[in-house]
């Protein structure tokens, strides 16, 4: 990551799953824009992230998603992690079709997080 925070790391989180399939819908660039916009306004320029996933091999992906979601995860509450997930579901949701490449992010995040959601 160009930047240690938590902004950033979410911001990538989500592209990281918007991206993917390989498509990444208008749908799903609104969702991950309004997550963005409501949690980390002006906490991180967009664009220099924007540059840096773009420069992101795809082969790199799900190692820089699960570094993502331990610092997401290290520098977050229970109710941030929450929120992040279920603005990933309505993402992946949003273009009304979820792929298996979106599937297996999504469930290692889910997974990835679930033993605080147990008991």
């Amino acid at each position: 990551m160009t930047k240690e925070n938590k902004a950033v790391s979410g911001y990538h989180l989500l592209m990281i799953l918007s991206q993917v399939d390989g498509n990444i819908s208008a749908e799903e660039s609104i969702v991950a824009g309004r997550y963005i916009s409501k949690h980390f306004m002006d906490e991180f320029a967009q664009e220099n992230e924007t540059q840096f996933l773009k420069s992101l091999k795809t082969e790199n992906y799900f190692l820089h998603f699960k570094e993502c979601m331990n610092h997401f995860y290290s520098k977050s509450s229970l109710k941030e992690r929450a929120d992040l997930v279920r603005f990933a579901v309505e993402m992946v949701k949003a273009d009304s079709k979820i792929t298996s490449e979106e599937n297996i992010y999504l469930n290692e995040l889910l997974e990835g997080w679930e033993p605080e959601h147990s008991g």
